[in-house]
């Protein structure tokens, strides 16, 4: 299966994960980014200088963000799954115009 394929653990409840599930969650969702953010067709760090400063401040804050109330908790997962599902889309549209 191609990595860009795979999805991360979401819980149909995202709140009712633990804290260490919470962790590995976040952690799969910002890998899956990051895979994405480097495999998409032309690529540069200049064309998604947001993603590039953006990812870095997830990782460095996966604890702050695990340990978030439910509702913030939920909120973030949702953002960061729709940002994976517009960069799916891009990288989609990208390889359809190279061929």
């Amino acid at each position: 299966m191609d990595k860009s394929q795979r999805t991360a653990p979401i819980a149909k409840d995202p709140s009712a994960l633990s804290f260490p599930d919470r962790q590995n969650t976040l952690r799969q969702i910002v890998d899956d980014l990051q895979h994405l953010r480097d495999s998409t067709v032309g690529a540069s760090s200049d064309r998604r200088p947001a993603l590039d400063r953006l990812l870095p401040i997830i990782r460095a804050s996966i604890e702050s963000i695990a340990n978030a109330d439910d509702d913030c908790w939920t909120n973030i997962i949702r953002e960061l799954l729709q940002l994976r599902a517009t960069l799916l889309r891009l990288k989609a549209d990208a390889a359809g115009t190279c061929h």
